[in-house]
C-alpha cells in the first residue's frame, strides 16, 4: 500500500465515485470519497491530490480549481472541451469522461511524480 497521504475524490455521481475509489485502491492508493465539497474540506487540507468532478455546482468547481494555485495536484473529470488547466498544466490533469481502464490511476500516479 502507498505511504503517501490520501487522495480526496469529490464526485457528484455515487457510481462514478465508487468506481474511481475501487480503481485507485486496486493500485494501492488510499482514497477518501465525498460527493459534496463542504464535507470534503477538512480531508482536502491533508491530501496531496484531489479528484474533482466538473458536474459539481459551479461555486464548488471554482473553489476546487483554485486549489491548483496553492500547489494542490488536481485530476479534473470533464464532460466538455473547456480548458480546466488554468495556466498550471503541470498541477492539473484533465480526463474526459467516460474514463477508460486505468485512466484515473495513471493520472494520479503521474501527478504525484510531478514536483
Amino acid at each position: 500500500m502507498s505511504t503517501l497521504s490520501a487522495i480526496v475524490a469529490v464526485v457528484k455521481d455515487p457510481a462514478l465515485l465508487r468506481s474511481i475509489s475501487f480503481a485507485l485502491k486496486t493500485h494501492g492508493q488510499a482514497v477518501q470519497q465525498f460527493n459534496d465539497w463542504t464535507m470534503a474540506a477538512e480531508a482536502i487540507s491533508r491530501a496531496d491530490c484531489v479528484i474533482l468532478d466538473t458536474c459539481l455546482p459551479a461555486a464548488d468547481l471554482t473553489a476546487g480549481l483554485s486549489l491548483a494555485n496553492h500547489g494542490m495536484k488536481l485530476v479534473v473529470l470533464a464532460e466538455d472541451d473547456k480548458d480546466y488547466g488554468g495556466g498550471n498544466p503541470q498541477g492539473i490533469c484533465v480526463l474526459s469522461k467516460p474514463l477508460n481502464g486505468p485512466d484515473i490511476a495513471n493520472a494520479v500516479s503521474a501527478l504525484r511524480k510531478t514536483p
